[in-house]
């Protein structure tokens, strides 16, 4: 009798991720499919950089079709130029000393095997991004999952 009362205690207590191979939690996210991020402007870009570096990161795998992955991550995202300011303040043309100024968002949204949203970001541009802009959004949303991930894991 004891012991049916613990077997019954210990399954109602007991996640439901435990019973099943899916990923219902994030933390038992092993392999990712990187799904496609729009057709906007950039996206394809701001998609290239995030599963390349999550393959980089060795946290996860990112596997090339859906159905062998724990979780997907699908997004939008889009890139733009705001305005361009340059160090001498007599120049108000737009020369090759100029710099651009990035508007943009990247949103993204990791789902279960069950379509259940596990985890969503949303990251903009800093004001003074030098350098790649895609590689910058994707890193922070790559930085942010792989935390999450982690975390959900303790």
């Amino acid at each position: 009798m004891k012991l049916e009362v613990i077997a019954i205690v210990w399954a109602l207590l007991m996640p439901h991720s435990a019973f099943s191979g899916d990923a219902a939690r994030l933390g038992s996210v092993r392999r990712l499919f990187v799904a496609s991020f729009g057709e906007r402007p950039d996206a394809s870009a701001l998609r290239n950089n995030v599963a390349a570096l999550l393959a980089r990161s060795h946290a996860v795998t990112v596997v090339n079709k859906p159905e062998d992955a724990d979780a997907v991550l699908a997004g939008t995202g889009e890139v733009w130029v705001k305005g361009h300011y340059s160090l001498n303040p007599r120049q108000r043309e737009v020369t090759a000393d100029s710099q651009p100024i990035y508007g943009g968002y990247l949103s993204v949204e990791l789902k279960g095997k069950d379509d259940e949203t596990l985890w969503s970001y949303l990251v903009t541009p800093h004001p003074h991004v030098t350098g790649d802009i895609h590689r910058d959004l994707a890193g922070r949303v790559v930085k942010k999952l792989l935390e999450a991930i982690k975390e959900e894991k303790r």
